[in-house]
């Protein structure tokens, strides 16, 4: 198979003993966004399926006789002293310059080649390595025997989160995107997905593809599970190839919309008498099911088409929880805040305001503008006016397609000691 693919110290090595190893299939992995805990009953002399991230081995027997470590911490250098005494050739990443010969010493700034039995010493951090042999297991192996556990940054992976919008409901899609850097394949029963949306990860470069959507296809979807306070979603039957990038469906789930709205919200400072409003585009509905809260991006779908839209934060993802979303920029509804007139006496301030609004569509618009007064409110003079804090008022109603719309109200506000 002809596969191009950039040249690195892990992908050139990954390749080749993808071709030679077998699967690795641990006992039990836990995948987080930054790395996995990973669970293996070893014998006496095995060796790892992964890198282990430096102090997080741990051995679960009651006791165990002392062993050595191997020398797998710096993941450059391993890929290296893995082939220690074996014939390799190597490319400079920068110019025109390939070397062959055996591989005989290592460390963190060179390495020595022997050609033709002249042996030199070359900076480690210029050029690829490509192997010829497999890895001498040898280097990676463990006098050690029963089950152990550790953190590895081989295996991890990143939610993608969608959210298809259409005129009434909206459909909210969970994806996996799991990464595989080790070198070798991995066939797991079953796994589990640790989500924490404190982990922010920037989405590495992607060596080679593999899709897991046809595999998911024929069982159900994996559930959100909030036990523990933890989201963890589990797997099972997943195959990861060595060096990839598998995509794995985790449901979709459709909710239909209860409200549309316009939401504009407006901050009355003392000098202002006109104020402009923003109309944003809200939406609200229930949550069908627990589903990961996150960034979910958004997707408008005009049949057949699909229009990206902003991303959006989603945060209460439980069952049954109302979810309020805002979108983007309404273009439906244009208006201003004017005021009327305004009194100053002991008791406070007392003041007028005038709301206008212009419906642009040909359909009713609801709407929702948030005023907030620069004093604690103490009177206010329409009952469809709803205070929802100490500063602030909402006016909530429906303006008629293509048409205009005035209000005036009156707010007494406490005095303040300007």
């Amino acid at each position: 198979m002809d596969t191009k693919t950039m040249l690195s110290n892990a992908t050139v090595t990954g390749l080749l003993l993808t071709s030679v190893t077998a699967f690795a299939a641990p006992d039990a992995i836990v995948i987080d966004q930054h790395g996995s805990q990973v669970t293996e009953n070893l014998v006496k002399g095995a060796s790892l399926s992964f890198t282990p991230v430096e102090g997080s081995i741990l051995p679960i027997g009651k006791n165990y006789s002392p062993f050595q470590l191997p020398d797998f911490f710096n993941s450059t250098r391993k890929s290296w002293s893995d082939h220690l005494g074996q014939p390799v050739r190597v490319e400079h990443k920068n110019r025109e310059l390939s070397l062959e010969g055996t591989l005989e010493s290592v460390n963190d700034q060179y390495f020595t080649l022997s050609v033709k039995r002249v042996s030199a010493n070359y900076p480690i951090n210029d050029f690829y390595l490509v192997p010829k042999l497999a890895a001498s297991n040898s280097r990676t192996s463990l006098n050690y025997q029963g089950i152990l556990t550790y953190q590895t940054a081989d295996i991890r992976w990143q939610p993608e989160l969608s959210m298809i919008i259409d005129d009434q409901e909206v459909t909210l899609i969970q994806q996996a995107s799991i990464q595989n850097n080790a070198s070798l394949d991995i066939a797991l029963d079953s796994a589990l997905l640790h989500y924490s949306q404190r982990n922010s990860l920037v989405r590495p470069m992607m060596m080679k593809s593999a899709v897991a959507g046809d595999m998911m296809a024929e069982r159900s979807a994996p559930s959100t599970d909030y036990q523990d306070s933890e989201i963890t979603l589990e797997l099972t039957d997943l195959t990861l190839p060595a060096a990839s990038q598998t995509l794995v469906d985790l449901g979709k789930h459709s909710s239909r919309i209860t409200q549309r709205s316009n939401v504009s919200s407006v901050y009355s400072y003392s000098s202002a008498s006109k104020l402009p409003l923003n109309f944003q585009q809200q939406i609200r509905f229930d949550s069908p099911k627990d589903l990961m809260p996150g960034t979910y991006q958004t997707l408008w779908h005009k049949k057949p088409y699909y229009l990206s839209g902003q991303p959006v934060a989603l945060k209460n993802m439980r069952e049954g929880a109302e979810v309020e979303v805002m979108l983007n920029k309404s273009l439906d509804l244009t208006g201003d805040l004017t005021l009327i007139t305004e009194s100053k006496g002991a008791k406070g301030i007392t003041q007028t305001w005038e709301l206008s609004l212009k419906n642009l569509s040909k359909r009713p618009q609801d709407y929702q503008i948030n005023h907030r007064m620069s004093a604690p409110i103490r009177e206010l003079s329409l009952r469809s006016l709803e205070q929802i804090n100490a500063n602030s008022v909402a006016l909530h109603g429906s303006i008629a397609p293509n048409s205009t719309y005035q209000i005036r109200y009156t707010v007494e506000l406490a005095p303040t000691d300007s």
